[in-house]
């Protein structure tokens, strides 16, 4: 019952503002984890202006081709099989090469390959003492650029981003090859690193990449469920497992359709907001595989089958986060199969 509509056009518009932000780059969109749960041939799809599009998975990069994407598709994770290398030649996918393994696996393959460089984030990326070796080995022909990835953008004012950006530019200061680094963060608060191409993820789908700053985006999804039932309470009646809330006087209760099994979180905190008819309204008890609950203040006249929204355009998807104390990434990723996705040009 629960429903994710997602805004085609607001991605669009988060689209353009990256643009806009870095019209000299080159842009390489960021769809993986089914573009955080927005649905990735949909948003490739709408998504033709972008320069390349980027995966975490082979099966994914799959998807877009079957689907008749056409534009270059790197897969940022690489290949590590030799079946695996087969098929993303077989669908002309491009691969990261960050690991000495990987380059001994495709150093006699066709593959156009990005090479990642561990400027500091310390998870994946080349030694620097070792590039020589990769670019050695890999020809000229065949090489895309050199990437690496910031592990502070998030805090513009972190030293580490210009150490690392300064570390990327000496690093390959004397090679002739694009360069990237740039992700939603940076590409928003960082303009010295958007080289030649930006790779813009959570930006498309209109939330905030940035702890200290608002942004002009757009949200992409709004995560709405009916009311299927209104129970009248009296003082004390508790609701839901563990009977941990409990009405401090009379009140009406709406059992919503929403649960953790639809990717509503269930270490959200009772009194979490969500919006309902014009009214912010707080959850009450706790969250179960397929329902919650929601008390009504006095002037809600909410009836069976009315629409709830727990993150959107008035409910701001990092609030929601917040509360859950993990991040709208998550939020977004976990919004669960049995969801539908309605796309719609506006939400």
């Amino acid at each position: 019952m629960a429903t994710a509509e997602i805004s085609l056009d607001s991605i669009e518009f988060n689209f353009n503002q990256a643009r806009l932000a870095a019209p000299k780059s080159k842009i390489m969109a960021v769809v993986k984890a089914d573009a955080y749960g927005h649905g990735a041939v949909k948003v490739a799809q709408r998504l033709q202006a972008a320069d390349a599009f980027a995966v975490a998975r082979l099966s994914e990069a799959v998807e877009l081709r079957q689907a008749g994407i056409s534009k270059p598709i790197t897969l940022l994770s690489g290949v590590f099989q030799a079946s695996q290398a087969q098929l993303a030649a077989d669908y002309d996918i491009d691969l990261v090469i960050h690991d000495e393994s990987q380059l001994e696996l495709l150093k006699y393959q066709s593959h156009r390959v990005w090479l990642k460089l561990d400027t500091g984030m310390h998870r994946l990326g080349i030694d620097p003492k070792a590039l020589p070796l990769f670019l050695n080995t890999i020809a000229e022909s065949r090489l895309l650029g050199l990437m690496s990835h910031f592990s502070d953008a998030d805090r513009p004012s972190h030293p580490k981003n210009a150490h690392q950006l300064e570390k990327l530019r000496a690093l390959t200061d004397s090679i002739e090859a694009p360069l990237s680094m740039a992700n939603s963060a940076a590409i928003l608060s960082f303009p010295s690193s958007h080289l030649d191409w930006i790779r813009p993820g959570i930006m498309l789908y209109g939330s905030n990449p940035l702890m200290d700053r608002e942004v002009n985006l757009k949200p992409a999804m709004r995560l709405t469920a009916p009311v299927i039932a209104i129970k009248k309470l009296n003082i004390a009646d508790t609701v839901g497992y563990g009977s941990s809330w409990s009405a401090q006087s009379a009140v009406r209760v709406g059992v919503v359709a929403m649960g953790y099994a639809d990717g509503y979180p269930r270490e959200i905190g009772e009194g979490t907001r969500v919006y309902l008819n014009g009214h912010e309204e707080q959850i009450v008890g706790r969250i179960s595989m397929d329902m919650l609950s929601v008390s009504f203040s006095p002037d809600q006249l909410a009836q069976v089958g009315d629409t709830v929204e727990f993150w959107g355009n008035r409910m701001p998807i990092e609030s929601v986060a917040a509360q859950a104390q993990t991040l709208s990434y998550t939020l977004m990723c976990n919004v669960g199969p049995r969801v539908p996705r309605v796309y719609r040009e506006a939400i």
